[in-house]
């Protein structure tokens, strides 16, 4: 998020040399702890958390995405808080496309949303590539306010404080979006609800409680990102010495030996790329697969990669 100007954004004039985050595309994890990235009053009693813009309970305001890195798009959250970053509010939700559809998006602050000093945050979760969250956070300040905000606490995973994964090449659809919600990507027409693309249950914040029912998972491959996309299929092992193992978010599912020359017939995933000593290959959708007898094959969300041993 380049606009509102993030806490120790380089876009900030503001912001000393010295605090700058040139790291402010990189995910959680890789750069940077939830929520906000470690940034809310750090340094203690520093400037960083002056407010960077004013707005007004029931306005319209603009946000801007930046980075070059869109990951085939995903889906994404905007959450407020007003008592520094406990607890949090979505106060609007993007299924599908986001940062691919548009780097500029329209997000209502809701008419009820208190006058006072907020943080501001922009979660997103990634389509292809690693899985990650991205977070920014800035500080605002709202006027002529309303009675308290009521939306439901943001979507987290993938940030090693619960034990939420996304999946991927599906688009996320957020079990609890809130009322404001967006479709963009390939959920434009069929606007779904049921909530898809992560595994896990209780996938909110460190002392959050999810409002809806967590009794009942998200699938794993429902409602994807892609038409041609499709849950892969469980392994059968084909010998009594498994030497590689399909792995479906950290969960062993079952095995097959390396060194056999019978392998699944039937491995569907979008985007999916293999890769040996003897080169690589992409394609949309992979129908037969072989290894050598030094070689291991492993999965995870819906990426498969062949590696030495």
């Amino acid at each position: 998020m380049s606009w509102p100007y993030p806490l120790h954004s380089t876009f900030n004039p503001k912001t000393p040399e010295s605090a700058k985050d040139y790291s402010m595309t990189s995910p959680l994890l890789t750069d940077g702890v939830y929520p906000c990235k470690g940034f809310i009053n750090n340094p203690s009693g520093s400037p960083y958390m002056d407010s960077v813009v004013s707005w007004k309970a029931g306005q319209t305001v603009n946000v801007t995405l930046a980075g070059t890195a869109t990951h085939h798009g995903g889906s994404c959250q905007f959450s407020m808080s007003y008592d520094g970053g406990s607890t949090w509010n979505v106060i609007q939700s993007y299924i599908g496309g986001c940062v691919t559809d548009s780097t500029t998006i329209d997000v209502d602050i809701p008419s009820e949303a208190p006058s006072g000093d907020a943080l501001f945050a922009w979660t997103w979760f990634n389509t292809a590539g690693n899985r990650e969250m991205y977070m920014n956070c800035a500080a605002v300040t709202v006027a002529n306010g309303g009675s308290g905000l009521t939306g439901p606490t943001p979507f987290v995973a993938n940030a090693n404080v619960n034990e939420c994964h996304t999946v991927e090449n599906t688009d996320v659809v957020f079990p609890d979006p809130g009322s404001v919600i967006h479709y963009g990507g390939s959920y434009v027409s069929t606007k779904p609800t049921t909530p898809a693309g992560f595994t896990g249950s209780n996938c909110v914040g460190p002392g959050a409680t999810a409002s809806y029912p967590t009794s009942t998972k998200a699938s794993s491959s429902a409602s994807p990102a892609s038409s041609s996309s499709a849950p892969a299929q469980s392994f059968v092992q084909t010998s009594a010495t498994a030497t590689s193992s399909l792995y479906v978010h950290e969960k062993v599912v079952s095995t097959v030996d390396a060194s056999s020359t019978q392998t699944p017939s039937s491995i569907a995933a979008s985007s999916t790329e293999i890769s040996s000593s003897t080169g690589t290959a992409s394609a949309s959708a992979v129908t037969s697969t072989s290894t050598s007898t030094n070689g291991k094959v492993s999965l995870r969300g819906l990426q498969m990669k062949c590696f030495p041993s």
